[in-house]
C-alpha cells in the first residue's frame, strides 16, 4: 500500500489502537468464524458505498468497458471479501508453525523458479496484489534462498513496524522501495530473491506510462531497469484461494532481459512485457485483485479526474 501524508500523533495512536485490536481479536477466533465475519464486515463497507468502492468500480469500468455493471458491482464486492480474508490470513498466520504454512499452499510451475535459479544472477520474483498476497511472501521465504522483499511504506508508523515483523518473521529482508535500487542490487548479486510487488500506481515524476488493461498507467521502471542492469530474469508469481484456508501459488515462466543497447526502449519495452503478464494474471482471477488502488490517476489516455 502507498504511503500517505503523516499522520497527526492522536489519529495515529487511534488507528493502531484499533488495528491491535482488530488483529488480536482476529487471532482469538477460529478460523470457521473469523473468515464469515470478515467477510460480513466487507460486504457492509462495500454496500455503505466508501471511497475504496466507488475507486474499484472505476477501474473496472476501464479494465472491463464490455461487461455489465451488475458484473463489476459482483467482482469489486467479491475483491472486498477477499482482502478481508487477506488480513484474516495474515493475523492468524502470526501462530503458525513453518510446516503450518506451506501445508496451506499447492505449488504450480517450480519448474520455471528453478530454471530462473539456474542462471546464477538472482531472481527478481514479480508479485501482484492478488489473492492472499502477504501470505505468499511468507511462504517464499521459507524456501532454501533467502528473500528480500520490497515494499512501500504504509502511513501509520506504527502499524507499519508491526507489518514489517510479521513480513520478516520467516527470515526475509523487508526493504522500503524509496532508495532500495543499491540494496537491491546487492542482494542479487548475493544470490538472493529479490521480490517486487509493481501493480499499483507510482506518481508520474517516478514512473512511466506503460499499457496496463487498455490505457496507459504510470508504472514503476524500476523491476526493468534491474533486470536489464543485473541480467536476472523476472519471475511472475501470484496465489488465489482455493478453499477457505488453502492457496495456490503458481510461478510463471521467466520474463528475461533482452537489451538492445536503447536503454529507454529497453526500459519501456521490459515494464510492458511486467504488465502484460500481471494483466493476464489479473483476467483469469479479477475476484481476488486488489480494485480498490487508483491505478489509472494520471493516465494520459483518460480525460479529467477520473476517480473524483
Amino acid at each position: 500500500m502507498s504511503a500517505h501524508a503523516t499522520q497527526s500523533p492522536l489519529r495515529e495512536w487511534v488507528e493502531y489502537a484499533g488495528y491491535r485490536s482488530a488483529t488480536g481479536l482476529v487471532r482469538r477466533l477460529p478460523g470457521a468464524v473469523a473468515y464469515p465475519v470478515s467477510a460480513a464486515v466487507a460486504r457492509a463497507a462495500f454496500a455503505l458505498g466508501s471511497r475504496r468502492a466507488a475507486v474499484s468500480l472505476t477501474n473496472l469500468r476501464i479494465a472491463f468497458p464490455d461487461r455489465s455493471e451488475a458484473w463489476r458491482r459482483k467482482i469489486a464486492h467479491s475483491s472486498y471479501v477477499h482482502l478481508a480474508w487477506g488480513a484474516v490470513d495474515a493475523a492468524r498466520s502470526t501462530a503458525w508453525s513453518d510446516s503450518a504454512l506451506r501445508e496451506r499452499f499447492e505449488i504450480v510451475g517450480r519448474e520455471h523458479f528453478d530454471a530462473a535459479q539456474a542462471r546464477g544472477c538472482g531472481i527478481l520474483v514479480l508479485v501482484p496484489h492478488l489473492g492472499s498476497f502477504e501470505l505468499a511472501l511468507l511462504a517464499l521465504s521459507l524456501g532454501d534462498v533467502p528473500v528480500t522483499v520490497v515494499v512501500r511504506p504504509l502511513s501509520n508508523c506504527r502499524v507499519s513496524r508491526d507489518v514489517k515483523a510479521a513480513r520478516s518473521r520467516c527470515g526475509a529482508e523487508i526493504l522500503v522501495h524509496r532508495g532500495a535500487a543499491r540494496r537491491m542490487r546487492e542482494a542479487l548479486r548475493e544470490g538472493r530473491i529479490v521480490v517486487v510487488v509493481n501493480d499499483q500506481y507510482t506518481r508520474r515524476s517516478e514512473g512511466i506510462p506503460a499499457p496496463f488493461f487498455g490505457v496507459r498507467a504510470c508504472t514503476s521502471p524500476g523491476p526493468a531497469m534491474l533486470s536489464l542492469r543485473s541480467g536476472a530474469p523476472v519471475v511472475p508469481l501470484y496465489t488465489v484461494r482455493i478453499d477457505r484456508d488453502r492457496h495456490r501459488a503458481v510461478y510463471l515462466p521467466a520474463i528475461e532481459p533482452e537489451p538492445t543497447g536503447d536503454r529507454a526502449r529497453d526500459i519501456a519495452h521490459a515494464t510492458e512485457r511486467h504488465n502484460a503478464v500481471l494483466e493476464s494474471i489479473i483476467r483469469r482471477h479479477p475476484e481476488q485483485w486488489m480494485w480498490g488502488h487508483r491505478r489509472f490517476r494520471h493516465s494520459p489516455d483518460l480525460a479529467g479526474d477520473i476517480y473524483g
